[in-house]
């Protein structure tokens, strides 16, 4: 299966990966005018100099470049005369450069390129969140080239995706190092916070805490068997997939070091990995570069306007969010585990009365306690410090 890799636009990133198995990298600036799935200080600054050298060395290592447009909400700004400009204005510049591909999610920016971009394929965003056959139909019929599908759904449910492949002719992608949590309640709300926080001249662009990771991560120490229900898929199982006729995973994240991502390409090229998966999961703080500027950008942003937020109870969410993860998930131990949804036994969300993934956890997933109660009571200081107001209001 090939692979689509995200670029941390370090120079030292496409020259070293595997130019058989990846089909291209994707990327995108820190904002733009269509926004997209991650807030503007948690994504490296590059200019659109290196976004148009960074295209040139990809096509120089025979890798195509994808371009986020993966905003699930323009604002309205798309049925505006100066909205359309601007958009338009963009799509310009993407062609000129040589971008190969963009990824949407929202209808019209897939209609504007069909009809004004033709050198351009497109892909549909997992911020879609495509997780049926009809789905799948409608937007291959808008014209898309490729579709991502929701991982929060369907990764696990291979009968939907069967459904899906046979429904439709389009390439299929899914997203294989996702950490997120089945069945995620706060995607759509999270994607949507992410947007505004990387859409140019958005009113409140600068004011972004991730409320949602932080639920995301407090569910996962709460109940450490979602770290298991999670939709991430094994190296080990991607045959799986493959022979469902799923023509590429994605790999995350855009903020992991060289090293790290290489990792992460060299162990879904070889189809297989030895210790802890967690380290193969995106978003674990330790991994993240350097020059993300989330923690000085965000406290002058934020932190340093006490108009806008209490600076010691920021500081506090920053800790919280920067803990390193101490999860032990041994892969080693996770042979067969992927058997009982190919078999259609998971019982579909209904983890409660099912069980399968907390007898799993209980052999392979190990969490040392003092760690787990530790970060379980910060999340629940933190929130009631959001739910209460006191992170914001001076009382």
């Amino acid at each position: 299966m090939l692979l689509s890799v995200p670029t941390n636009w370090q120079q030292d990133l496409i020259p070293r990966l595997n130019k058989s198995k990846v089909s291209d990298i994707y990327g995108k600036l820190d904002k733009d005018v269509v926004g997209g799935g991650r807030p503007w200080f948690g994504v490296p600054f590059v200019s659109r100099k290196t976004v148009s050298m960074q295209v040139a060395l990809a096509h120089k290592n025979n890798i195509k470049f994808n371009y986020l447009l993966n905003s699930v909400c323009l604002g309205n700004i798309e049925y505006t005369a100066s909205g359309q400009k601007a958009i338009r204005k963009f799509l310009d510049w993407l062609s000129t450069i040589g971008v190969d591909s963009v990824t949407v999610a929202v209808p019209y920016l897939l209609g504007v390129i069909k009809k004004c971009y033709p050198n351009l394929t497109v892909r549909i965003s997992l911020c879609a969140d495509v997780s049926n056959p009809l789905q799948a139909r409608y937007w291959e019929d808008l014209g898309a080239d490729e579709i991502t599908l929701s991982p929060w759904l369907v990764n696990r449910n291979f009968d939907i995706l069967n459904r899906i492949r046979q429904s439709v002719k389009c390439g299929l992608q899914i997203y294989a190092n996702t950490s997120c949590i089945a069945a995620c309640p706060f995607h759509f709300s999270h994607n949507s916070s992410a947007n505004h926080a990387s859409r140019e001249n958005d009113a409140n662009m600068h004011i972004f805490l991730d409320y949602y990771k932080s639920h995301c991560l407090y569910a996962k120490i709460k109940e450490p068997w979602r770290i298991l229900s999670s939709p991430w898929v094994r190296p080990e199982d991607l045959h799986y997939y493959r022979e469902l006729g799923i023509n590429k995973i994605k790999l995350a994240d855009r903020s992991t070091k060289t090293d790290i991502l290489l990792n992460y390409v060299e162990a879904y090229t070889n189809e297989r990995y030895s210790g802890n998966l967690m380290n193969l999961l995106a978003g674990n703080p330790q991994y993240k570069l350097a020059s993300i500027r989330s923690g000085l950008w965000l406290k002058l942003a934020l932190g340093f306007n006490p108009r806008k937020t209490k600076p010691l109870l920021l500081l506090k969410y920053l800790a919280l969010s920067k803990k390193e993860t101490k999860e032990y998930l041994d892969n080693n131990k996770l042979d067969g585990f992927l058997d009982f949804f190919v078999q259609g036994k998971c019982k579909q969300f209904d983890c409660y009365t099912c069980g399968y993934c907390q007898e799993f956890a209980k052999k392979a997933l190990i969490i040392p306690e003092d760690y787990r109660l530790n970060m379980k009571n910060a999340a629940e200081m933190l929130f009631e410090d959001f739910h209460s107001g006191r992170l914001f209001i001076k009382k």
